[in-house]
């Protein structure tokens, strides 16, 4: 089992290396896909459908957490209602500088990741990942080594699929939530990550988002937060992200949580929380001991992302 299968395996957030998604999963079915692998997604992704949708956004270049935009000092985080958190955000969407990549050019992550549900265990990992815009290859670091990956799919027909299924995305909010809710019944209630079809449909848009931070048109990123605010349930609240930073959790419950920044409200880290009915089941072996006596609220996974902007070669910062 190489590196990628591993993480695949105990984390269920990375995707196996050289298998890519094809069109239909992604249009129709891929975010359900993005949910099965939902907690730690490849850059590989998010990268290839930034380059093919690079008419969609403006100028600019993303950079989170220290030396970016993120603030090192944010002010107290005054929660509302949902709702108004969520129409920050779409606002702030709507006017956030995009990068347009060259097809050559890499995006560059810097993720912190800790949890007894993900592979870094208690310890608290900082992870780096290169992926070029064009698909062809990725890149991370081990041990300190920069280690390359190969796409088995041919460029043009990787790219050439995600921009479709990008592009496919409504940009008006109702439209966009019947596509989500239609997405959601189609798929096999056993796949469902929530319990009901609200949870369910709050995960779908809420991924979208996370999943791609590069690449996403504006008005479709605001469009999924405002389709996020009228999902019943939806709740936030003040949290420390994994770095220790003020943000705001953003939840329908069951323990998943996705953080904006109380500041720019880009949104900077994804968890989950035991919430005493979440903890892995296996039919053979029952719970999972390492879940066992954990308190409620105790968090389990937890993914921060520290920076995320183009470069020009792997391995560049």
């Amino acid at each position: 089992m190489d590196v990628e299968e591993r993480r695949l395996a105990q984390a269920m957030h990375r995707v196996a290396g050289g298998i890519e998604p094809e069109v239909s999963a992604l249009v129709d079915g891929g975010v359900r896909r993005g949910r099965r692998m939902r907690f730690r997604h490849r850059a590989r992704n998010a990268a290839a459908v930034a380059a093919v949708t690079a008419a969609a956004v403006t100028a600019g270049v993303l950079t989170l957490g220290s030396g970016g935009t993120t603030t090192t000092q944010a002010p107290a985080v005054r929660l509302a209602s949902a709702s108004e958190v969520l129409g920050k955000a779409a606002r702030a969407a709507e006017t956030r500088p995009q990068p347009i990549p060259r097809m050559n050019q890499w995006l560059y992550e810097k993720m912190l990741e800790y949890g007894i549900g993900t592979d870094a265990g208690t310890q608290h990992v900082v992870r780096e990942d290169w992926a070029r815009f064009d698909g062809a290859k990725t890149a991370e670091l081990q041990n300190g080594k920069l280690v390359y990956f190969s796409s088995k799919v041919p460029v043009s027909r990787y790219g050439q699929k995600k921009y479709r299924a990008l592009a496919s995305l409504p940009t008006d909010p109702n439209a966009l939530r019947t596509k989500i809710y239609k997405d959601v019944d189609a798929e096999n209630r056993s796949d469902w990550r929530y319990p009901t079809r609200d949870g369910e449909a709050f995960g779908t848009a809420a991924q979208w988002i996370w999943s791609t931070p590069v690449g996403m048109g504006p008005k479709t990123q605001a469009a999924l937060y405002r389709v996020i605010a009228t999902i019943p349930g939806v709740t936030v609240q003040k949290v420390e992200d994994g770095a220790g930073r003020p943000a705001i959790a953003v939840t329908h419950g069951y323990g998943e949580q996705f953080l904006l920044d109380p500041t720019t409200y880009q949104m900077v880290g994804q968890r989950t929380v035991n919430n005493g009915h979440n903890a892995p089941i296996s039919k053979i072996n029952g719970v999972d001991p390492k879940w066992k006596g954990l308190p409620v609220g105790a968090v389990t996974k937890s993914l921060t992302r520290l920076t995320v902007k183009v470069v020009d070669r792997a391995g560049q910062r």
